[in-house]
């Protein structure tokens, strides 16, 4: 067996039930595909991204059924590894639909640990008026109010739940105050009333609007989520998703919000140190 390491591209994965079909367009970071290959046959297959100075994320992991237990998975998680300790990682994530229990042995035995759960809501975009409550005026968000913004998000139960971690696109990463700053200059950060009082961060890619997080009292909630559904539609989207710690948190949201087909009991996030000694 050889390994064979190269950029990811659509289609990378052999199997399309071991990616939900809109992760390439969620997306925030090139990545690459780590390959184990023997006589010119594929064997295996994992993603490898860096989405931090010190933070990883595996995707993707794929082998193929002739060649499972002869160690590969173990082999492209290991290479993997290596690879993003290379650029600097000290801790790798991952997320496995709830009920992929195999997948989920696979992450424990190569050294991941569950550290939290998530689940993700899809629905197509709202017709008509969005309800703006008036006493919820939104705006975008300030980089003078990047640290407020980010202890704000902090202390919401999403937040509090994933232990500090935020997704964008399918990665989870940990929230520090680089990061807000980042999405406020991009334009993916709204603020609502007050202090501010309520916020959120959000990408439009596509068809899709992503909600990573929505912190605030429910109506600056229903009034962000009503400021990200209108961005959305002059942008062309037609569907919305969004991450929440569970299902009650889209309660009061105008969306007819399901469980995404992928992962329609929620996602695993498992995390693994990396640090030496």
């Amino acid at each position: 067996m050889k390994t064979a390491i190269g950029p990811i591209t659509p289609g990378a994965s052999p199997d399309p039930a071991a990616l939900p079909s809109e992760w390439s367009a969620w997306s925030e970071e090139p990545g690459l595909a780590v390959r184990v290959e023997e006589d010119g046959d594929l064997l295996g297959v994992i993603h490898a991204v860096v989405v931090g100075q010190t933070e990883a994320w595996f995707e993707g992991l794929w082998v193929k059924p002739a060649a499972r237990g002869r160690g590969v998975g173990r082999r492209l998680i290991a290479e993997a590894t290596s690879l993003v300790r290379g650029h600097g990682a000290t801790v790798v994530r991952t997320a496995v639909p709830a009920r992929d229990y195999g997948a989920l042995a696979v992450a424990e035995r190569t050294g991941f640990a569950r550290h939290c759960e998530a689940v993700v809501l899809v629905a197509e975009m709202p017709e008509g008026p969005i309800d703006l409550p008036y006493e919820a005026p939104v705006s975008a968000a300030t980089v003078k109010e990047t640290a407020t913004v980010t202890r704000l998000l902090e202390e919401t139960p999403a937040l509090r739940a994933w232990h500090g971690l935020v997704p964008l696109g399918w990665r989870f990463r940990r929230l520090v105050p680089e990061l807000v700053q980042g999405l406020i200059r991009d334009g993916r950060a709204l603020r609502a009333a007050g202090g501010p009082e309520g916020a959120v961060l959000f990408a439009v890619r596509d068809e899709w609007a992503t909600i990573s997080v929505l912190a605030g009292p429910p109506a600056h909630r229903q009034a962000l989520f009503g400021a990200v559904v209108e961005e959305a539609r002059l942008a062309g989207a037609i569907r919305v998703a969004f991450f929440a710690p569970d299902a009650g948190a889209a309660a009061g949201l105008s969306a007819a919000f399901a469980p995404h087909p992928w992962c329609p009991d929620g996602l695993v996030i498992a995390q693994k140190s990396l640090a030496v000694g």
